[in-house]
């Protein structure tokens, strides 16, 4: 059995630490590190030393991939040789290079990491070689191994050792590069907007750095030396004592933890809605038809996009984990803050969009172990983790105009409007948010359990959004007889029952014209929607189509129609069930028109009206983590839209993409789907549909080459 002996350095970090052995013992542990003792036997009595420490920034919290080495300087005779002195011309750590730069360890040119995929450093500053010119070039080997013998890299934990040091007084340099260290990297954005550096110093809308050869001009460097007389490791005056030299470094930039949230937005065309004067009858199935030509409305050729509004709700570190998991929180949200927009950094282009949030909660140092460990959120020590909220998105009226409107009769007019979305969101048929009641004015419990909906974001990660293609169909040419409430729905007349979702709900072959919802994405006479490469899963008559599944990465805002005036057979009724619940409050009065005009319901934190908020039942919606290894998978297929088994010999590592098989194990609804959704070809009778659907973004959109673009991936 292998035994272990652990050396603790005590409070005080910058210190030389002398241990008795235990001659049974297999390895000596430290801070995050072990040496065998395989290594300490061979020689009795060391003339070098162990020099180990940690790289801590914000008080307390260690940092990866820092660069440590011992200086070694240039020697006299070497100075003389041409080519090792243009390599390395340093006597002192000061010199600079023929380039310009002082000595330092950071990369020459960026490489690939073979396993991840992902290039490091997104961008290069330093003059250290790259492997492939050590092992190629001679002059560069001899370099490496007389002069940059002794270096190390520190791990998860910032934790370094180098083994083998010369005993005596060494300086001992560190260089670092904030935007590349692991899990806490900044970004040249949140350089700007949480650490106060002056744009000047960036540039690209602050996306990268500004270039300079001088290390000392460019914010996301430092470098230090720091002097250290290293001891002997092993022998000294007394028999089985070793001695170890410990020296950390305290970064000078105060970090901070963010998060990325990407994606696409499209809508649909000019003069395009669900709601038509086909019949200019007074009938309740007018709601659902597709305006003419109807080509124009489901066909994906005829889309359009524009600069999406986002708006970010959070819960502020003093509303502890715990009371929000038991749901201990107020009801109208006001427990919720709303993110300010200097409080973020924010990128749109046509209509894709990525912003870079700060974490705000779940504080954490790191302990002499290597771990993390929790402080209180007020700490003045330690790096926030977390972010706990959610996200709504939304087209502004005067960025994809709704400036038309079509008349069915009777003087009464049909005028479009756009659906919102606040992600995440989700609910059993019929339960998802809803007006006040009318007679307290209070928010019925659905809408309360909306507003709770929220995603618990990890710094260092990256996001998107997911949508269910929720469909909803009616062609029914009767009157009267549906304004009878069929649980949240308009009674359709081969319902089974209230509950029956086999006939109009989410059923993909339905006629397109009267199926709210559903996109065309094969080519159909002169109408090329194959050209925009959207996915398809199913048919709908003899055209591919898309509806009734989860779509990741991209969100699709439908256009809807509505009566100004009801006409005298649908007095309360104002638009179709896709978008809002058929909802009878009183005898005489129903409230389908309540999200369609300005109300003061809250929608969380002191902002308030839901209006164009699309049912929660039908729309369920997703915030997802996508992996940096999936997002350049993805950038490296051509196509815009795709299913995950097109991505020929590649696994997807993430884990939280929706699809017909795998439900979200955070919420209260066990099925992967609405309403029988996300079955195969899109027939809900069918089996679940376990494909991953995925698009990009519409026309000019395409957010995985914008992240590429913004460097962050």
């Amino acid at each position: 059995m292998n035994k272990s002996q652990r050396i603790y350095f005590g409070e005080n970090d910058d210190k030389f630490i002398k241990v008795k052995l235990e001659q049974d013992t297999d390895s000596l542990e430290f801070m995050s590190m072990s040496i065998s003792t395989k290594d300490v036997y061979q020689d009795f009595n060391a003339d070098y030393g162990v020099l180990v420490g940690r790289v801590v920034a914000n008080g307390g919290i260690g940092i990866p991939n820092a660069k440590i080495s011992v200086f070694v300087p240039l020697e006299d005779d070497d100075a003389k040789d041409k080519d090792i002195y243009s390599i390395y011309p340093y006597t002192t750590p000061r010199d600079k290079n023929i380039d310009g730069k002082r000595y330092n360890l950071l990369p020459r040119v960026a490489a690939i990491n073979p396993n991840t995929g992902v290039t490091h450093p997104k961008q290069p500053f330093g003059s250290f070689p790259i492997k492939e010119e050590v092992v190629t070039n001679p002059p560069y080997l001899e370099v490496y191994k007389k002069y940059y013998k002794y270096t190390a890299l520190t791990n998860k934990a910032g934790d370094y050792m180098i083994y083998g040091v010369p005993i005596g007084t060494q300086t001992i340099h560190l260089s670092v590069d904030i935007t590349d260290i692991g899990e806490y990297s900044m970004t040249p954005a949140s350089m700007v907007t949480n650490l106060g550096y002056s744009p000047n110093l960036f540039t690209d809308n602050n996306t990268k750095i500004k270039p300079s050869n001088d290390l000392n001009d460019l914010p996301n460097i430092e470098t230090q030396e720091i002097t250290v007389d290293v001891v002997p490791f092993w022998g000294d005056e007394e028999i089985f004592e070793i001695g170890i030299t410990r020296q950390d470094f305290r970064i000078r930039s105060v970090l901070v933890n963010t998060f990325v949230l990407f994606g696409s937005v499209f809508t649909d065309g000019n003069n395009t809605m669900w709601s038509a004067e086909i019949y200019s009858e007074e009938r309740i199935a007018e709601y659902f038809r597709a305006s003419h030509p109807s080509q124009a409305l489901h066909g994906v050729y005829n889309k359009r996009i524009g600069e999406v509004t986002e708006k970010i709700y959070y819960y502020p570190a003093n509303i502890s984990d715990t009371k929000i998991d038991t749901g201990q929180v107020a009801d109208d949200g006001s427990d919720m803050q709303l993110l300010d927009k200097s409080e973020y950094s924010v990128y749109k282009r046509n209509g894709d969009f990525v912003v870079i949030v700060t974490c705000n909660r779940d504080k954490i140092i790191t302990d002499d172990l290597g771990n993390p460990v929790p402080v209180g959120n007020d700490s003045v020590e330690g790096i926030f983790t977390k972010f706990r909220g959610f996200l709504t998105l939304e087209l502004d009226d005067e960025i994809a105009p709704l400036d038309f409107s079509t008349n069915v009769g009777q003087n009464v007019d049909i005028k479009p409007y756009r659906y919102k979305l606040k992600f995440p969101q989700y609910a059993n048929r019929n339960a998802g948010f809803q007006p006040p009641n009318e007679s307290t004015g209070n928010d019925v419990t659905n809408t309360n359990n909306w507003r709770k909906q929220h995603k618990t974001f990890v710094g260092g990660k990256i996001y998107s959004v997911a949508k269910f293609h929720g469909l909803v169909f009616n062609n029914w040419s009767g009157n009267d007889n549906q304004q009878t409430e069929k649980n949240g729905f308009f009674f359709y007349s081969s319902q089974v029952s209230d509950t029956d979702t086999t006939t109009n709900l989410n059923y993909l072959t339905r006629d397109r014209n009267n199926n709210v919802g559903v996109l065309i994405t094969e080519t159909d006479g002169i109408y090329l929607n194959s050209n925009y490469q959207f996915p398809s899963n199913g048919v709908t008559g003899s055209l591919d189509a898309f509806g009734a599944a989860w779509l990741n990465l991209c969100v699709h805002l439908p256009q809807a129609g509505y009566t100004v005036d009801g006409w005298e057979k649908m007095d309360f009724t104002r638009t179709n069930d896709n978008f809002n619940h058929q909802k009878r409050e009183s005898a005489n009065r129903y409230l389908n028109r309540y999200y369609l005009e300005d109300n003061l319901q809250k929608i969380a934190a002191t902002d308030f009206n839901t209006k164009r908020f699309a049912r929660s039942d039908v729309h369920w919606t997703d915030i997802i983590e996508v992996p940096v290894k999936d997002i350049l998978e993805f950038g490296r297929y051509t196509n815009k839209g795709f299913e995950d088994n097109q991505l020929v010999g590649y696994t997807l590592e993430g884990t939280e993409y929706r699809d017909g098989e795998n439900p979200n194990p955070d919420w209260t609804v066990s099925e992967p789907a609405p309403l029988n959704g996300q079955k195969n070809l899109g027939i809900p009778t069918n089996s679940n549909d376990g494909t991953k659907y995925f698009y990009k973004g519409w026309g000019p959109s395409d957010c995985i080459a914008f992240l590429k673009e913004l460097g962050i991936a």
